[in-house]
């Protein structure tokens, strides 16, 4: 089955367990797959650059790591001095990264019209998810900036990002190859606007953030590092991921305790956390996607 087809049946099939699920249980499986799979699929940035450096002396193991490390810190720092850049930073950088992993197999060139495309598209995921559940949106970005955003802002949001991806699309009609169906997309975002009007906040992101997004970078990844996808390649993928994962882990379970310090939700920490490991892995596959075209 075309991962394409599974993806689509992985979805309808979440849209009625979510029918089933209480909330509660909703936000169980979201922290579940999130920690699992989602943070995996951002784990092997090391073996990415060492396979982009391969009989070039650019940028050794050593280096990246230190360098990788320090922009999670610089991420970490900025979302305690100033959340609102850091806030901002984090959401352009996912609306591209999200977009650009959607796309970038549906477009003929990476050109500039087409990185408009990624991010208008990446905007539009973000701004169906929370328009679909802006108090628990304005709650978390409050507690992150202090900034309380009234609700009509997510409406503007939604209706800018949505008429920006049509205009996006117009303007890349011609670079989309025949994989590219605007009918099936339009479908997927009528889909998504269901699906995501029904969940929770963390749920809805971990919906698109799994299924559309970390399986298929995955994927990706195995294919790049090893050429083909085989039991092997993704055994030795997740073996290679485990250091990176266990060290995130171990941070995550860090922030649990120091939320109750803090007297903020969870919740709001684990959006500043997925940020702080987002920023980086962005650059790096951004760089191979870069070397892919």
């Amino acid at each position: 089955m075309k991962i394409i087809n599974l993806k689509l049946l992985i979805t309808v099939f979440l849209f009625w367990l979510t029918i089933q699920l209480n909330f509660v249980y909703e936000d169980v499986l979201a922290y579940l797959i999130i920690v699992t799979i989602g943070i995996v699929h951002g784990s092997n940035d090391l073996s990415i650059i060492s396979h982009l450096n391969k009989n070039k002396n650019k940028l050794n193991s050593s280096n990246f790591l230190i360098l990788y490390v320090t922009i999670v810190l610089a991420v970490t720092y900025s979302f305690m001095t100033i959340p609102s850049l850091a806030l901002f930073t984090f959401l352009m950088f996912s609306f591209y990264h999200f977009g650009e992993q959607h796309l970038g197999g549906l477009l003929l060139n990476n050109t500039l019209k087409s990185k408009l495309f990624f991010s208008t598209y990446g905007a539009l995921i973000f701004a169906l998810i929370f328009y679909c559940n802006t108090p628990d949106t304005i709650n978390i970005i409050k507690e992150l900036t202090g900034i309380s955003i009234p609700e009509y802002y997510f409406l503007y949001f939604l209706v800018a990002s949505l008429f920006s991806t049509l205009l996006s699309y117009l303007i890349n009609l011609k670079n989309t190859n025949f994989k590219f169906n605007i009918f099936y997309e339009l479908f997927i975002i009528v889909l998504f606007s269901f699906l995501f009007s029904i969940s929770t906040l963390l749920w809805s992101f971990a919906i698109y953030f799994i299924i559309w997004h970390s399986i298929p970078s995955i994927i990706d990844q195995i294919k790049v590092l090893h050429r083909t996808l085989t039991k092997q390649h993704v055994i030795h993928y997740l073996k290679s991921s485990f250091l990176y994962w266990f060290i995130s882990i171990v941070g995550l379970v860090v922030l649990y305790y120091y939320s109750t310090y803090l007297e903020i939700a969870f919740n709001t920490l684990f959006f500043a956390f997925l940020a702080a490991i987002t920023i980086p892995h962005v650059i790096i596959m951004y760089v191979l996607n870069k070397k892919l075209k």
